[in-house]
């Protein structure tokens, strides 16, 4: 396919963003990783063609596999925001940003990378991945905002140039 060349798949993934007594649960990806290696980001990963109708529990399932942290340690799991994306070249592809919290942050060990409780004030200096960059500060604005999760899920666009820099966010 040229680098020009329309979508013609389409994959979805989950990025679970926690919460925990002002700290948030975030992966430096390993550096052997081909896509953001070194790079901050949330937990998650594909979701899978059999749990296209079961969002909610495929993010919990790449959260259990990364972190080990299960359901009945979340309280709050909410789907919050989804991004649509068209980089050139490659397929249509949908990130799923759900939020939640835990009782209180405990070491992990994940073998994509390593889980680091970062104070949340501390976030604006780490090299996050471009577009968990852009919507980390929106989905803890939500948090705050909407703790019941009773607001709609926001629904955003992702427009990258032709050699596929992310230019900018739309949300609906």
């Amino acid at each position: 396919m040229s680098e020009t060349a329309r979508p013609d798949a389409i994959a979805a993934y989950t990025v679970v963003v926690l919460q925990s007594g002002g700290h948030v649960l975030l992966l430096r990806r390993a550096m052997s990783k081909r896509f953001g290696p070194g790079r901050w980001t949330g937990l998650g990963g594909r979701v899978e063609q059999d749990e296209l109708d079961r969002l909610t529990d495929a993010a919990l399932r790449e959260l259990a596999e990364e972190s080990g942290i299960v359901e009945s340690e979340v309280v709050d799991f909410t789907l919050r925001r989804v991004l649509l994306h068209a980089r050139p070249g490659a397929p249509l592809t949908v990130l799923l940003y759900f939020t939640g919290r835990t009782a209180a942050p405990r070491p992990l060990a994940s073998n994509e990378g390593e889980l680091w409780w970062m104070p949340e004030i501390e976030i604006a200096r780490l090299d996050v991945i471009d577009n968990t960059a852009r919507v980390l500060p929106l989905l803890l604005a939500d948090v705050a905002r909407d703790r019941a999760g009773r607001e709609p899920v926001r629904l955003g666009a992702a427009c990258y140039d032709a050699d596929g820099r992310l230019e900018r966010i739309v949300w609906a």
